[in-house]
């Protein structure tokens, strides 16, 4: 209940939604969450090293994609002592990010940063989706941009004006990520000054 107190400031769902969210999640995917044995005591290792049941349990399941990941987070942080909670989900998330995600992103990271030359976001934007198809992982390398390289102003306006075209011409929806609203919002406040 505390990480989701904590997690509910940055959202706009209440800590009590957040977790009744959590526990539906342990319900909904109890067949992969309560098999095995939890660990006596929290296990950083055990939390941050995903096995093949992990990673069959995430793989090849886009509809569900995000409430798998997350399941996998608690299950990762849960012993016999309780839950860690949201430093423990933190770390694990982090150890997914780098071993899973960052290699995926980094062939359009550099691809970016041959295109960013050019001020136009439709143009860098067509660019990306010439050399890469997948608008979910365009999208994903942009939040990344955004969210773990802070790059200098005229870049930083670059990326937040794709991640704005990407959610406003691209039909890609709404996407929850954090870093991504807040580019965008920013993105507005610059545009409300000018």
């Amino acid at each position: 209940m505390d990480m989701c107190e904590l997690d509910s400031e940055y959202t706009e769902e209440s800590a009590t939604e957040l977790f009744k969210w959590y526990l539906s999640l342990m319900d909904k995917f109890a067949d992969y969450f309560f098999k095995g044995e939890w660990p006596k005591k929290y296990d950083y290792e055990y939390a941050t090293t995903f096995t093949d049941e992990d990673l069959e349990f995430l793989y090849g399941h886009d509809r569900d994609a995000y409430e798998r990941f997350e399941t996998v987070c608690l299950k990762k942080n849960i012993s016999l002592e309780g839950f860690l909670g949201h430093f423990g989900m933190y770390w694990t998330r982090q150890a997914f990010y780098e071993k899973f995600v960052k290699p995926e992103l980094k062939p359009v990271l550099e691809a970016f940063e041959r295109f960013s030359g050019d001020e136009d976001a439709r143009d860098v934007l067509n660019e990306l989706k010439k050399e890469f198809s997948d608008m979910y992982l365009i999208h994903l390398s942009l939040t990344d941009i955004a969210e773990h390289q802070p790059l200098d102003k005229a870049k930083d306006l670059l990326v937040a004006r794709m991640l704005e075209l990407i959610h406003t011409e691209e039909d890609f929806g709404d996407c929850g990520n954090y870093a991504c609203e807040l580019t965008r919002e920013g993105l507005k406040e610059t545009s409300d000054k000018t």
